[in-house]
């Protein structure tokens, strides 16, 4: 008969394999290592151990997605009255921002996309069981170098999709179910097909956005107290599983991590570990930004195709732009908005931009350094990509907020309707809590002015914070590379600032609109 979960016992360990003392710990972390460990706290420790934690931070999110389906399909076609036009365009998409902001891949925790495939792929909501549903199949060698790249496509296409039905305008509430629908299909059916969460890792729509802009997040994610403890451990049962969890569902090893990029939060490997030697971190603002010990190229093709997307979203809010896309349909003979050339186009201009600012900095400061001209002849530490990477992850604060500051005006204008929206949620005349007639459907938390400030404010607070990332990452990454450290962050700090003014000049110009 099994034992329950709690009285499993842990293998017998050598004696030199035993936990270490706390004494003398500190001396494992290094200058980019995060020191706080949150999950020390009795409570907190408790609940990361607890096997059925992560189930009960998904099912509330799981209730509210079907709840958008089945009322988007069965409700009032008026999107402003049917909560699942309400809850997912003015609610959702703005909160889901702020913790990636704040917290890295903390919605990554509690998603119900990934969360209802995984129930299904291990047949449990959350026990530990041996085996899967599905082929168990590992995602291919050779797509992994794109890593980020299949999700940032994922991304274009739904946001296209989104933009051509004008689901979040917002539209018409069926297409909201259906989009919602076909992420938890997509879902299912990669896990079904593949291992582990190979889904969020590589194809989901959101996590190249999530892992970019979550990197200014103060949770560094799981990390290992004793990296020499991890480098003798026998087991490597964070990886491989035990009785005790799962393998990591993200194929992470805490024992290397140096940033919260692709931590998933899913606490596995802390209940896995014999030792106790796995904790939650939390760190400084934009460490994940600054310090990584590797820069990864994808990501930074990640940040500037982003970044080229939201730019795409303000130029064609812009009142300029609507004669130069009606040319472009007549021209095309396309039948509506996104036409695909201008879509794919822009975008592709600012990812070319952001390449060649790179370059830029790169080519001038060749001119000026020996060490330089030496380096680009040794290999990759001076090639485009040792520059790329660096300078394109300084962005990655500017478009953080830039993203944010896209969603504000539907939070602003419509966020109160979620009050009568809860009280009536098929549109169908219903008040569950007495709210269905409240004056909150037509208030507005800030006027268009006040929309436009909030825009600028945290355009340029995202700016400042992308001046100092770029102003470290070029003392720690790129001073190796030149003798002229204070040409180098002027130059490139200055291309920031550049970028951070046309991006506050855009929300100036486009007034507070959707």
């Amino acid at each position: 008969m099994a034992l329950p979960l709690r009285e499993l016992p842990v293998r017998e360990l050598p004696s030199r394999l035993r936990p270490p003392t706390r004494e003398g710990q500190a001396e494992h972390f290094g200058p980019t290592d995060p020191t706080v460990d949150i999950s020390r706290l009795p409570l907190v420790r408790r609940a990361l151990k607890s096997r059925p934690f992560q189930f009960f931070l998904i099912l509330p999110n799981q209730i509210i997605f079907w709840l958008v389906i089945v009322t988007g399909l069965l409700g009032v076609l008026l999107p402003t009255r049917n909560f699942s036009t309400v809850i997912t365009w003015y609610i959702w998409f703005c909160a889901v921002f702020l913790l990636m902001v704040g917290i890295g891949r903390g919605w990554c925790v509690m998603c119900p996309f990934g969360g209802f495939a995984e129930w299904v792929q291990r047949h449990t909501f959350w026990k530990r069981h041996i085996g899967s549903i599905g082929l168990n199949l590992r995602w291919p060698q050779a797509l992994t170098k794109w890593a980020l790249l299949p999700s940032v496509a994922m991304f274009l296409g739904l946001t296209w999709f989104e933009e051509y039905f004008n689901i979040a305008g917002p539209g018409d509430p069926r297409f909201t179910s259906f989009l919602v629908f076909f992420v938890i299909g997509s879902a299912l059916l990669t896990f079904l097909v593949f291992e582990r969460r190979t889904f969020c890792r590589y194809l989901c729509p959101l996590t190249a956005l999530i892992g970019t802009v979550g990197s200014t997040g103060m949770v560094a994610g799981m990390r290992t107290r004793d990296r020499e403890r991890c480098l003798t451990c026998p087991t490597k049962d964070c990886m491989r599983g035990s009785e005790r969890g799962y393998p990591c569902p993200w194929y992470e090893w805490p024992g290397s991590a140096t940033s919260n990029l692709m931590c998933g939060l899913c606490t596995e490997c802390i209940k896995n570990c014999p030792y106790d030697n796995v904790g939650i971190y939390v760190q400084k603002p934009l460490t994940s930004v600054i310090a990584p010990v590797r820069r990864r190229v994808d990501v930074a093709w990640a940040v500037a195709i982003l970044f080229g997307l939201v730019l795409f979203q303000q130029l064609n809010a812009m009142p300029f732009y609507a004669p130069l896309d009606g040319w472009l349909n007549r021209t095309t003979h396309f039948p509506g908005y996104p036409n695909p050339v201008d879509y794919l186009g822009i975008i592709a201009v600012v990812a070319a931009v952001v390449a060649a600012y790179a370059w830029s900095v790169r080519a001038v400061l060749a001119k000026r350094s020996v060490a330089l001209a030496k380096s680009v002849s040794r290999g990759r530490a001076g090639s485009f990509a040792g520059w790329f990477a660096p300078l394109a992850y300084g962005l990655i604060p500017l478009m953080a907020s830039d993203y944010l500051s896209r969603q504000l005006p539907r939070f602003w204008y419509h966020a109160a309707r979620i009050v009568p929206a809860i009280s009536d949620p098929f549109g169908l005349h219903w008040n569950l809590f007495g709210t269905a007639h409240s004056s909150l459907y037509n208030f507005h938390i800030l006027s268009p002015g006040g929309v436009v400030v909030s825009q600028v404010v945290l355009s340029a607070i995202g700016t400042l914070a992308a001046v100092y990332a770029t102003w470290r990452i070029a003392g720690r990454d790129l001073a190796p590379l030149t003798r002229h450290l204070g040409w180098l962050r002027v130059v490139s700090t200055l291309g920031v600032c550049l970028c951070g003014v046309a991006v506050a000049a855009l929300y100036v110009g486009m007034g507070g609109i959707q």
